[in-house]
């Protein structure tokens, strides 16, 4: 009787070992296919989604300078900015753009500050964030983003009104501004203005 217990006793086993192996298998089959299909998917849309943030970054720009613009790719030696764009009018440079992604209460924030060439703001856009939204996404409110049209890095100092409930978010944007500002100083003065 007891030989017979352990020989069921080894043939269950067995038996388990075949399960799990084959639901290892399959799971692993279609672990592989799925990770294809999602590879074959980026390599198709990763041009599209490239093209789609230029896009938006071209618009941005366009937003916050008037007239007929061009803006060119500059290279930044500035910590803090990820782009910078100088921004022509028939071939005149008005200005510039930086991409500054400051964190957020929700995370990276990308912010595009315009700097007129006389060093004041031109305007900013908030171009994404993952802030909360009828909270920190207030920050990216036209109206709240327009009290900083005209002003320079003097003028910034106790001149901008923080919204209540979105203090990480609006000083988020604050430090955007003056990472902007500080490329104007630093690149466009010290080089006799705009390239």
């Amino acid at each position: 009787m007891a030989k017979q217990k352990n020989e069921i006793s080894s043939s269950a086993n067995t038996g388990d070992v075949k399960t799990i192996l084959g639901i290892t298998f399959k799971l692993f089959l279609i672990s592989t296919i799925t990770a294809i299909l999602l590879s074959g998917v980026n390599a198709l849309t990763v041009d599209r989604i490239a093209e789609n943030a230029r896009a938006e970054k071209a618009a941005a720009i366009a937003e916050i300078f008037s007239g007929n613009i061009e803006s060119e790719l500059f290279e930044s030696p500035i910590g803090g900015i990820a782009e910078l764009y100088v921004v022509k009018e028939s071939g005149n440079a008005v200005g510039y753009a930086a991409q500054v992604e400051p964190l957020g209460f929700g995370g990276t924030m990308t912010v595009m500050v315009g700097v007129n060439a006389d060093g004041t703001l031109a305007g900013v856009k908030l171009v994404s964030h993952s802030e909360t939204p009828g909270l920190g996404s207030r920050a990216g409110d036209q109206e709240y983003l327009s009290q900083y049209i005209g002003k320079g890095a003097e003028s910034l100092n106790g001149g901008i009104d923080i919204i209540t409930g979105s203090t990480i978010s609006s000083n988020a944007i604050l430090e955007a501004v003056n990472t902007a500002l500080t490329a104007h100083h630093t690149v466009f003065a010290a080089n006799g203005g705009a390239k």
